[in-house]
């Protein structure tokens, strides 16, 4: 399905009015959006899978401190950010301001929102050198949000979402751990070939970094370890699972056709394998999208992935308490936008 390109401006502006964060070390970082209805605080946890202090960022609405709320539990959305990012970057970006206003509006339930540190060029993966980042999220993070905040416990109303390579991760995650998260919602997706060798053939920008698996060394291996890759490779996960395996996982992800690093036609090799699996799932390929937060396109497309959320939410809640939020532009909970 092809979708024109649609600009959020109420919602997005402050975002995409700022100027280029800091990708790299020792720029300033421009100020966040201000929230009005909420807070977004940092802090670190202990992660025993990375041996150290991990930083990230929650956002609590006003509703989860108001009176008579002290029993009340909140869905929980976790987001992964992309490469160079940080556990800052959807708010910086302005994308926690888009949340909260889909939340005013009564688009998107009432939900905590948890951001974590996943490294400059982790994959969320259990890397040869770069640390157990995969057991981080679910053997750490989750955990951690369970016992220090008023979330759902059960998956039907927890999420996972993420961009580029926090796309990647939250996708993999949940394709293998569908009974962590009900909805997994995703943005250019850091689609890696299933043949390691056609790296730098199909993402020719890695030559920067010294070719495709170089960069991932410290991920994958140098030299690289096959069975890893296979492993931990998405489109590789998807020809191998058992589609009754998902428990009813519900799927999202976009792509602008216009993508500077070329994930749209990878992504698009996705939605024809899970569509060959019958393996219920919601693509958008976006007409004149590009890539990530300086271009706008996270801005445009995160009402698109919220309203699936918050549509996956009703559905799985029977409706009941969460009725009147669907999707924005896209198709119900778990059909293929084709």
């Amino acid at each position: 399905m092809m979708t024109r390109r649609i600009t959020f401006a109420a919602l997005a502006c402050s975002a995409l009015c700022l100027p280029l964060s800091s990708q790299g070390r020792g720029r300033e970082r421009a100020p966040p959006p201000e929230l009005e209805h909420g807070t977004f605080t940092t802090g670190s946890f202990a992660s025993k899978a990375l041996q150290r202090d991990v930083p990230y960022g929650v956002y609590l609405p006003e509703e989860y401190s108001a009176e008579g709320a002290e029993d009340q539990q909140f869905p929980l959305i976790v987001w992964l950010h992309g490469m160079f990012e940080d556990h800052e970057r959807l708010h910086v970006r302005g994308g926690v301001a888009i949340i909260e206003q889909m939340m005013a509006e009564g688009q998107l339930p009432k939900a905590v929102v948890v951001t974590a540190e996943g490294g400059r060029v982790s994959f969320y993966v259990n890397g040869t050198t770069s640390g157990a980042w995969e057991d981080m999220v679910t053997q750490d993070l989750l955990p951690h949000v369970d016992a220090t905040h008023r979330v759902a416990k059960g998956r039907e109303q927890r999420a996972i979402m993420g961009v580029s390579m926090g796309g990647y991760g939250a996708l993999k995650i949940a394709l293998r751990h569908p009974e962590l998260f009900g909805a997994v919602a995703v943005h250019s997706v850091a689609v890696l070939p299933r043949n390691p060798d056609e790296l730098d053939e199909r993402f020719p920008w890695l030559e920067r970094w010294g070719g495709g698996q170089k960069a991932l060394g410290a991920v994958f291996g140098d030299p690289l370890d096959r069975d890893l890759w296979r492993a931990e490779n998405i489109l590789e996960i998807v020809a191998g699972l058992e589609p009754a395996a998902l428990r009813g996982l519900r799927i999202y992800f976009d792509c602008g056709d216009e993508d500077r690093y070329g994930f749209h036609k990878p992504n698009q090799q996705l939605h024809e394998l899970l569509t060959t699996r019958e393996i219920a799932h919601d693509w958008r390929l976006v007409e004149g999208g590009d890539h990530g937060w300086r271009s706008g396109y996270n801005q445009d497309a995160l009402p698109h992935s919220l309203g699936f959320v918050a549509a996956a939410w009703a559905t799985a809640a029977g409706t009941a308490g969460l009725g009147g939020v669907s999707a924005p532009g896209g198709a119900a909970p778990g059909e293929s936008g084709g």
